[in-house]
């Protein structure tokens, strides 16, 4: 994630649907936020338009406490009041929020920012990496996430546990790069991803325990189901 778009229609998806998840699944006993937060790079900008998202029925529209957190959360550029005000939202929700490495990330320390996590990776939680780009092993930056890191902490992660991994499509088309990632991510993890996605992001989520796998794969189509900009499914 980047400061620069704190509070965008991105961030209003994502925590909605964080949310649902964490409502329609009581197992968990808390989500596990690792942000991945870059230093901005350009002049910052303000978010989305949040009432245009509204009017065309974008995920997380519905959320009106959510919504109007994210226009505030526009006018951050603390890092530390960002995270503050989303622990806030979801402590209102009743879901315990766990920020794992909230300092900035970055590409030649990356390995060292894992390594703490995975020591200190709690169970039973919803775990959320949010890069501010996504997937990428031919020319990574710290904007980009690894295959090696997913790895070590789907397989670290107790059976009761599920990943969230947040991408950005690239110019490619969505169906055949959903396929492509999907395969990949199950040579590297043995389980079929779940997807839910609109025109701009993906998420996948990755679970080892089946029964678990199926309540996430219909947790995930019933929120979809909700906004019609979206679809979801399980690869095949």
């Amino acid at each position: 994630m980047n400061r620069q778009f704190f509070g965008d229609t991105r961030d209003l998806f994502k925590y909605d649907l964080v949310r649902h998840v964490m409502k329609a699944l009581p197992l968990f006993d808390s989500f596990t936020f690792i942000p991945m937060l870059t230093e901005e790079e350009t002049t910052k900008k303000k978010g989305a338009d949040l009432v245009r998202a509204t009017r065309l029925g974008k995920a997380g529209s519905q959320n009106r406490d959510l919504i109007s957190q994210m226009e505030r959360l526009q006018e951050i550029d603390d890092d530390l009041e960002y995270f503050q005000m989303v622990g806030a939202y979801f402590k209102k929700e009743n879901i315990l929020l766990d920020i794992l490495q909230s300092h900035p990330f970055s590409h030649e320390k990356r390995a060292r920012y894992f390594d703490s996590i995975v020591s200190h990776l709690p169970k039973k939680t919803l775990i959320f990496l949010d890069p501010d780009i996504g997937l990428e092993e031919t020319r990574p930056t710290k904007k980009h996430l690894l295959f090696d890191e997913v790895k070590e902490i789907f397989e670290q992660m107790d059976p009761k546990s599920v990943l969230m991994i947040y991408q950005h499509f690239p110019r490619e088309k969505h169906e055949g790069y959903i396929l492509r990632r999907c395969t990949e991510l199950q040579n590297l993890t043995g389980t079929l991803p779940v997807t839910i996605a609109d025109n701009e992001i993906i998420f996948f989520f990755l679970v080892k325990n089946p029964v678990l796998h199926e309540r996430i794969g219909d947790i995930v189509s019933l929120y979809a189901d909700t906004y019609p900009s979206l679809s979801s499914g399980t690869c095949h």
